[in-house]
């Protein structure tokens, strides 16, 4: 009985067959056999899988049939040594002494010790009616393009994925059903040893076709593939720092690495899966899906870790950003939270510009932005008393917006505003009656949102949008509370809800609210965190302060153990806005913080720095006994008893008022 083919058998039988494109590729060959551009050398190169390697045999099997003799040299399988690549050569005798030869050249990257010699020695020994077609990961060395004589005897080629017509027909062909096919190309792109692979894998485990990924051994064979052996652990970690953000900046692996930064981002910079753009280093969509599938699913702690060292860079990256830098910096800090459910469904872009950019409202656009609006007289009324807070998106080859935000900025409520808004009303009403703005803060509202109907690919659109949201949220001073007006708010819910906007009711259900005083940016930042660790998952939240009896026997118990850091670890007041967000540990040193400042808030006057100077030495400087603390104060037992029970009647005043304010 015949052994079952393997996964890896039945891929090896099936590559030839999809690799079938590469005309463009094959018509250049054609011209080199035929004389029609007589160069030397075509040069094809790109990340493993691509079709390097079948290409180079379709080239072998064209030679052939054009009466060509073809020498192959798999530098993969010889010692990196001239003496190696000539003996290879040699051992095809009959092909290498015969006229026309075409010489074949696989996985060049393998022995870059080889290189310069192969073009400065072997190259130019060789006849000059050979053809030479050489496939490796990596482009050319760039430091020979500006020789003319090696431009004119070589063309250069990277090998792109295959067209999404061409990828479709090749999953139809490995009978992948409909279904299926559009999460797999959405896995795969146009790679064709990934579409191939993936193919394989959704026929023997198709599950849930909405969210199908493919299973660990698949995205290990891929990942050897593509990326290869790394030369250290330092490496990697950088490859998977390279994956989890949207563009890599040699100052970042500094952050992360120190001196070894800059070396490292020089490495990644060789790779033929790095592209590099202009805000960084990104690799190929595939690589990166498969990196941090890997890494999350190989050590979900070490992912984790790696989040939390990178956040910092980019939060800081965003909020200090000015002009023209703040969308992408802030796009770069959105980004990390792709992976997050449902965020990532909302962040399909991820961070390509479309040929659109985001402009100033001027003048000139007003008849547009009328024009694409839903309510045009609201968009006008508004537009006569903030055009400032409107922002535009342009395409790259027209002026004309093909869609707006506006961002409404309000200090107090306006009559004439809320007559004319009623929603505007409405979100002055809410936040009136839940936490008014303290004087000098403003609240913001997102209050239209604009994409031109018939938009072919809105998704870059939609992020620069959300983009700017999230730049107010961060760089805004003396902001209270922000509104978001969502024209569909049941899609954007889940979003909405992950970056901390809660829906509000009756008239006001296509809005989403934060109040930056209850939960400001750090503890805003914390709770981001949490969620993408769960998968989504809203941190719990807060219960409310407790009775405030038990309030009340909490905050003396906290005082009475003061210096017992277990007993602060255990405090009932850990469950209060008191606490703040975060471990354990922070929590608790955030509680003592805040009871310590409520403490010194009582000095100021007489009687206040009395209860202050009475609460000190009793609790916070350690006395051992009521009666001692009364020594220490040089009053009467009786006295110090009374004083006692002012200062915590007082305290414990303040602080109640502290945990149960939304403003606080």
């Amino acid at each position: 009985m015949s052994t079952p083919l393997t996964l890896a058998d039945r891929l090896r039988d099936a590559r030839t067959a999809a690799f079938a494109g590469r005309e463009a590729e094959l018509a250049l060959f054609r011209a080199a056999l035929d004389g029609t551009d007589p160069y030397a050398v075509l040069y094809v190169w790109g990340p493993g899988g691509i079709g390097k390697s079948a290409l180079l045999r379709r080239c072998g099997d064209e030679a052939e049939r054009a009466g060509r003799p073809v020498v192959r040299v798999d530098v993969r399988g010889i010692d990196p040594t001239p003496a190696a690549f000539e003996q290879a050569a040699a051992d095809q005798a009959t092909a290498l002494d015969q006229p026309g030869r075409v010489l074949l050249v696989d996985t060049f990257e393998a022995a870059p010790g080889l290189e310069s010699w192969f073009w400065d020695r072997y190259l130019p020994g060789l006849p000059a009616d050979t053809v030479v077609v050489i496939a490796g990961r990596r482009s050319p060395d760039p430091k020979r393009r500006p020789d003319p004589e090696w431009s004119a005897a070589v063309r250069e080629v990277p090998l792109a994925g295959l067209s999404p017509a061409d990828a479709a027909d090749l999953l139809r062909r490995r009978g992948v059903p409909d279904g299926l096919g559009g999460p797999v190309h959405g896995f795969a792109g146009g790679h064709p040893l990934a579409l191939v692979l993936a193919a394989e894998v959704a026929l023997r485990h198709p599950g849930d076709v909405s969210r199908w990924q493919p299973h660990e051994p698949a995205v290990k064979m891929l990942l050897d593939r593509l990326v290869g052996d790394l030369p250290s652990a330092a490496h990697r970690r950088a490859l998977e720092v390279c994956a989890h953000v949207l563009d890599t900046r040699e100052d970042l692996l500094r952050f992360i690495f120190g001196e070894h930064g800059a070396e490292l981002f020089a490495w990644l910079r060789e790779q033929p899966f790095i592209e590099a753009g202009p805000q960084g280093l990104r690799p190929y969509a595939l690589v990166r899906d498969l990196l941090v599938a890997d890494l999350r699913w190989r050590d979900p702690d070490e992912w984790q870790a790696m989040h939390t060292l990178v956040s910092p860079y980019f939060v800081e990256r965003a909020m200090t950003a000015v002009a023209t830098d703040v969308l992408p910096a802030v796009t770069a800090f959105s980004y990390l939270h792709r992976q997050g459910d449902p965020q990532g469904r909302f962040t399909g872009s991820h961070g390509r510009d479309g040929g659109v950019y985001e402009d100033a409202y001027r003048d000139t656009d007003r008849d547009t932005v009328l024009a694409i609006s839903d309510e045009p007289g609201l968009v006008a009324f508004w537009l006569d008393r903030q055009p400032d807070a409107f922002r535009v998106v342009r395409r790259t080859d027209h002026t004309e917006p093909v869609a707006y935000v506006c961002w409404l900025r309000m200090y107090r409520p306006d009559d004439t505003e809320n007559a004319r808004d009623a929603l505007i009303a409405g979100v002055w009403a809410y936040t009136m009656e839940t936490a008014p703005p303290r004087p000098g803060q403003k609240i913001a509202v997102q209050r239209f949102v604009v994409i031109r109907p018939g938009e072919p690919d809105p998704e870059p659109i939609s992020e620069l949008l959300n983009a700017r949201g999230g730049s107010i949220s961060l760089l805004e001073p003396d902001l209270a509370w922000t509104f978001l007006v969502m024209p569909d708010p049941d899609h954007w819910a889940a979003v909405c809800e992950y970056i901390g906007h809660e829906r509000l009711t009756g008239p006001l259900s296509a809005v989403f609210a934060h109040d930056w005083a209850a939960v400001p940016v750090p503890a805003w930042l914390e709770q981001m965190r949490t969620r993408l660790f769960n998968g989504g998952t809203a941190a719990p939240t807060r219960p409310a302060a407790p009775p405030r009896p038990d309030f009340e026997r909490a905050v003396r118990d906290l005082l009475r153990n003061w210096a017992h850091r277990p007993s602060v670890e255990a405090s009932a007041l850990l469950s209060t806005r008191l606490a703040g967000e975060g471990t354990l540990s922070a929590r608790a040193d955030h509680l003592r913080t805040v009871v310590g400042e409520a403490v010194d808030a009582l000095r100021g006057t007489a009687r206040g720095d009395t209860l202050h100077r009475t609460l000190t030495v009793s609790f916070l400087q350690g006395a051992v006994t009521q009666e001692s603390a009364a020594e220490r104060l040089g009053i009467a037992f009786g006295t110090y008893r009374h004083r006692l029970a002012a200062a915590l009647d007082q305290l414990t005043g303040d602080l109640w008022h502290r945990s149960t304010d939304p403003r606080r």
